[in-house]
């Protein structure tokens, strides 16, 4: 079966698309990407397809940096579980990782899928880090006071954001990792500078932030303190206000504080593992 392992191509999707839509209580999230991915140049999509060609389970895979892969949209078809196509899909992405240099790859799962962590603990993965997600609803009337406003960051701060960070719970439980978007890799220095992203500030810490879309903001990464944590998100909902989004999306490393000031401030924080596999 493992030579049943290919590269996906576009007319795959008409044949993947029914079986990736009502995958959750919520939908999936596959049918919008896959397009994107087969287009992205950086990444592939792996499909295992039966002996008429047809894919019958797919996952993504991507370097996140030169040695950190990253794995996601894993998906058998519900006719074809219990086989071992999800384990023989997942070798191929750690391969197919370790081709270009991977020495880790690296995929999260929702706490409350404890299906999917089993099975991704019998690949041979282990939990490296929890993060909180909360998409905040944004009030275009916010406002937080002066010492909350976040402005951007003048450039000498970077370093010290960055230093303060380091040496953090937040850094600790995090395993010193950063978000980016849905995808987890190694923080670096850089990603705090200009270069590296839109780093605001104000008395409660710092941000990274971008705006993906006309009608979110989010961030990727945080400094602050237990003390200041509602402060932060008080100041990131006033700066959504100003840029007239509707949303807020917030990544936090999951600590008893981080998830006290998510709630305090009307969000709902949704638990995410993140689990990692040595490539040797």
């Amino acid at each position: 079966m493992a030579d049943s392992v290919r590269l996906a191509r576009p007319e795959d999707v008409d044949s993947i698309v029914p079986w990736t839509t009502d995958t959750f209580s919520w939908g999936d999230y596959i049918p919008e990407r896959i397009h994107g991915w087969l287009d992205d140049d950086d990444s592939d999509v792996l499909v295992w397809v039966d002996g008429s060609d047809i894919p019958l389970a797919i996952c993504h895979v991507m370097m996140l940096s030169p040695t950190e892969g990253w794995l996601e949209g894993a998906r058998v078809h519900p006719d074809h579980r219990r086989r071992g196509l999800g384990s023989i899909l997942n070798d191929a992405g750690v391969e197919w990782a370790r081709e270009r240099g991977g020495r880790v790859i690296r995929l999260s799962t929702d706490a409350w899928n404890v299906a999917a962590r089993n099975q991704v603990k019998a690949l041979g993965y282990r939990e490296v880090s929890r993060w909180l997600h909360t998409e905040f609803a944004v009030d275009a009337t916010h406002r937080s006071s002066e010492r909350h406003r976040m402005r951007p960051a003048p450039g000498g701060d970077a370093e010290a954001a960055w230093l303060f960070w380091v040496g953090s719970d937040l850094a600790r439980e995090s395993r010193e990792l950063i978000a980016h978007g849905w995808h987890w890799r190694s923080a670096r220095p850089g990603d705090v500078s200009q270069k590296g992203g839109s780093l605001v500030q104000s008395a409660a810490g710092w941000a990274l932030i971008d705006q993906p879309a006309d009608d979110w903001l989010r961030t990727s990464w945080i400094a602050t303190t237990p003390e200041d944590m509602l402060g932060l998100i008080d100041g990131l909902l006033d700066l959504a206000a100003e840029r007239g989004v509707s949303e807020l999306d917030i990544k936090l490393p999951d600590l008893p504080w981080t998830s006290e000031a998510i709630v305090r401030s009307g969000g709902e924080p949704n638990s995410i593992v993140v689990h990692a596999k040595p490539i040797h």
